[in-house]
């Protein structure tokens, strides 16, 4: 990856962000002229932001837990095969893929982010 290929990434992830604040973040804090964070109080800002600090400490958790199933899904797949080699060797027998369990629907990623991809994809 560039350092182009890296701001490009950087600046698909800002329009993602965009897209939630004029989308569900403008339901949720849009008050006419001005942002529901403008009128709270110094003391209502910083317990709405640890629990959002917190909803990420959660998220972050759900995501390394699901990185760990990854990992070992593709340990499995690839055991046998040469490490950083131009050409994969193949291995002596096929493994049978580790059984995996599905995700709660809920998990998914939200319809939208196709739009959201198209977007920065614009901005190559």
């Amino acid at each position: 990856m560039t350092s182009e290929d890296l701001a490009k990434e950087v600046m698909a992830a800002v329009v993602a962000v965009q897209s939630r604040i004029l989308g569900v973040g403008k339901e949720q804090y849009d008050q006419g002229s001005e942002q529901k964070f403008e009128r709270m109080s110094f003391r209502e800002l910083i317990q709405y932001a640890r629990e959002e600090v917190e909803d990420g400490i959660a998220y972050n958790v759900m995501l390394r837990y699901k990185l760990g199933l990854m990992e070992k899904a593709l340990n499995a797949a690839f055991t046998g095969y040469e490490q950083d080699a131009g050409r994969h060797s193949k291995p002596e027998q096929v493994l049978v893929d580790p059984p995996v369990a599905n995700a709660p629907a809920d998990y998914f990623a939200p319809t939208d982010w196709t739009s959201i991809r198209d977007a920065a994809r614009g901005l190559r």
